[in-house]
């Protein structure tokens, strides 16, 4: 299959999705740009930070809650509430926790002045390299993700791809409307583009199939069944309505439409047997309905704040959900059963993208965040807390384990099964000019997928195109 960069001729009064950006912590010692090349250590780096911040409360002559960091060992048994460093995961170490809290009363140490950011950023990257205690150790032992490539759907045949679909009547806008929803069949060279009241169907570089009319308002959510012969859009109007309807993606006749909401669908998904689809609203609440009457199977009311993002694992056993306040929630796919949390992100996720095999389900967040989390016992495999400045906004995996991610920084990024970077895409670098935003709209990547086969990388825009990058 071959993407290329083609206009998607979507245009309404443009809904801004730029904000502003939050404050981050910016890493200035040179100790930091030095450990790019060799690695941190106990002993060359992190032993002097806790000395001078920590050595009066928990150095050799007195241990509070019977914690010494005069010493690697020390730091390594922890205290009495158990370990307070954990190998690869800065952001779930209690040391980090309280030398950041922001309460004055919490955070240590008790008097005197902050640990200075650098120096938190040089204890927080010691422990996601391993807690190395000198040069000459090893790291401690981390998680692998181990990835092994899932067995294809058990769906006989290739994907569905469009025939003949019917001409539409597009509603008349003003200015080209963002990207706001993009999926890529699992099974056929056919790709979806959300634009205002339709949803655009392309295959290869020369080639449209044609359009589906959402006349429900915006197409929020995209999503390909894993047969490939289902496309679910979600969306509505805000404040108004929502709505998830089902399209057959060879005809492009609806098939069903479910759930009636006081306000636009956010998020939604298909199951793999395609009986329910799940969706988040602004309600707090996660509901499942079937496809096959409609009705109401479960409410999940667990959140508390909007539900962002839902995905159900490939092998429907898993569903997840994600809100605006960084919460992420494991259920039974089929009951909506509680299973387990899993806590990172501190502010908004925006989006949840299960592996091929079910074993790992990816996040990211507004506060920059991309996670790999084993979902046995809910262990962030792999955390990269900077992963596009600014924020994070969509993420996508590919068929082989491989990671597309999206962000604020006008990148797009492609990471390896094993969570390494890979390539970067910029969309800037990627539009003409005359074909640039209006002034006043940054031209960011909105949304991100990968085909089918995994050779192609694609992103939607602010300025409602669509780009497309051969990963070889």
């Amino acid at each position: 299959m071959s993407f290329s960069c083609m206009v998607v001729s979507t245009q309404l009064s443009f809904r801004s999705l730029a904000r502003v950006l939050a404050g981050s912590l910016v890493w200035i010692t040179s100790l930091v740009a030095a450990a790019e090349e060799k690695p941190i250590t106990y002993e060359d780096h992190v032993a002097a930070i806790l000395k001078k911040n920590c050595a009066t409360c928990h150095g050799d002559a007195k241990q509070e809650g019977g914690l010494s960091l005069a010493n690697y060992a020390g730091v390594m048994k922890g205290a009495g509430g158990g370990e307070i460093v954990i190998a690869g995961r800065s952001g779930g170490s209690r040391l980090i926790e309280v030398i950041t809290a922001p309460d004055d009363g919490e955070r240590m140490p008790p008097e005197g002045d902050r640990v200075p950011a650098d120096q938190v950023a040089l204890i927080a990257k010691w422990i996601d390299t391993g807690l190395r205690e000198n040069a000459g150790s090893s790291v401690a032992a981390m998680r692998t993700l181990g990835f092994k490539a899932a067995s294809p759907a058990t769906n006989d045949g290739p994907g569905a791809v469009p025939v003949k679909l019917a001409s539409i009547e597009r509603p008349q806008t003003v200015r080209p409307f963002p990207v706001l929803a993009l999926a890529a069949s699992p099974r056929a060279p056919v790709a979806a583009v959300a634009s205002y009241g339709a949803i655009d169907l392309y295959g290869s570089l020369d080639q449209q199939y044609g359009a589906l009319p959402f006349p429900e308002g915006e197409p929020l959510v995209l999503a390909f069944s894993r047969s490939g012969r289902l496309l679910l859009a979600a969306g509505g109007k805000p404040v108004q309505s929502g709505t998830v309807v089902l399209f057959d993606v060879a005809t492009g006749k609806r098939l069903a439409s479910v759930a009636d909401e006081p306000d636009a669908i956010i998020a939604a998904d298909i199951s793999p047997d395609e009986k329910l689809v799940a969706i988040g609203c602004t309600s707090r609440l996660v509901k499942l309905y079937s496809t096959e009457d409609g009705s109401l199977k479960a409410t999940i009311d667990k959140h508390t704040d909007w539900v962002t993002a839902v995905a159900f694992s490939p092998d429907g056993k898993y569903l997840a959900t994600g809100d605006r306040i960084g919460n992420i929630h494991l259920w039974d796919g089929a009951t909506g059963g509680v299973i387990l949390p899993l806590a990172e992100h501190k502010q908004s996720v925006r989006a949840l993208s299960w592996r091929s095999d079910s074993g790992v389900v990816a996040s990211c967040g507004e506060d920059g965040k991309v996670v790999w989390w084993d979902v046995k016992d809910g262990w962030p495999v792999v955390n990269k807390p900077n992963a596009h400045a600014g924020g994070v906004l969509d993420c996508r995996f590919g068929p082989q384990g491989e990671l597309a991610t999206c962000g604020r920084d006008g990148i797009v990024r492609l990471w390896s099964p094993e969570g390494n970077e890979m390539k970067k895409f910029s969309v800037a670098d990627d539009t003409p000019a005359d074909k640039k935003p209006p002034a006043g709209i940054k031209l960011l990547p909105t949304r991100v997928s990968v085909s089918g086969d995994g050779s192609i990388v694609l992103a939607g825009d602010t300025a409602g195109r669509l780009h497309a990058w051969p990963v070889q």
